[in-house]
């Protein structure tokens, strides 16, 4: 601006302070979109692969039954409020064992409209979910980073805001409607994060609390 062009360590304050906003926005786009995707497509898979699991368990218990064997009729004793209500981890357990018990009675299997070829695509199913799991095991560890990475920037950001706050009151008496200016932007809180307690955690789409004092450098 012409308002601070001749007044070097201002101007390249405030060009500091520019790069640390978009860095943050920047960075909390990151975050933001670490694990959106990831979870969907992995509750999409889970559904799927529960729906096949509970259909090829079902033929397992009913070929169990038919020739008495209690012990895998019992152990093959599936429903979806059953299958729900485990974790992904643990379903991928007991998403196995049925699969393991398929592929031992798979003659038998076919009997019942399982041929090899439906086996096969359930097994890839329940390693597309397994894959599913660790993508948004990843997707959480970069979210974490982001937001990590969120809290040092802030920082920064306040640090170079500090600088230009005592910087501008050069302008005081100068230049009273840029000093005004200035002050009211001060307390435009729009950047989306908040701390929270000791370890001052980030959080998003919220505004910032009075102290923080980030304005936005499109302002000025």
């Amino acid at each position: 601006s012409s308002k601070y062009s001749d007044n070097v360590e201002f101007a390249d304050h405030f060009s500091s302070y520019r790069a640390a906003v978009t860095e943050i926005a920047l960075t909390e786009d990151q975050r933001s979109k670490a694990v959106t995707g990831k979870t969907k497509n992995k509750n999409i898979v889970r559904e799927q692969v529960t729906e096949q699991a509970l259909a090829v368990a079902g033929a397992i218990y009913a070929f169990a039954k038919k020739t008495g064997n209690v012990s895998l009729m019992e152990s093959t004793d599936q429903n979806k409020s059953k299958l729900d209500r485990f974790r992904d981890t643990v379903l991928v357990i007991e998403l196995n064992f049925i699969k393991e018990k398929a592929l031992e009675n798979s003659q038998a299997m076919e009997g019942y409209g399982f041929t090899a070829q439906k086996l096969s695509q359930f097994t890839d199913n329940i390693t597309a979910y397994s894959n599913a799991i660790g993508a948004k095991a990843a997707g959480g560890a970069a979210k974490s980073g982001a937001s990590k990475s969120l809290v040092t920037l802030f920082k920064d950001a306040s640090n170079i805001l500090d600088s230009i706050d005592r910087l501008m009151e050069i302008y005081r008496s100068s230049d009273e409607e840029f000093y005004q200016g200035y002050k009211s932007a001060r307390v435009v809180k729009d950047l989306g994060i908040r701390h929270t307690g000791q370890n001052k955690t980030v959080n998003t789409g919220q505004n910032q609390p009075e102290n923080s004092g980030i304005i936005q450098p499109e302002k000025f």
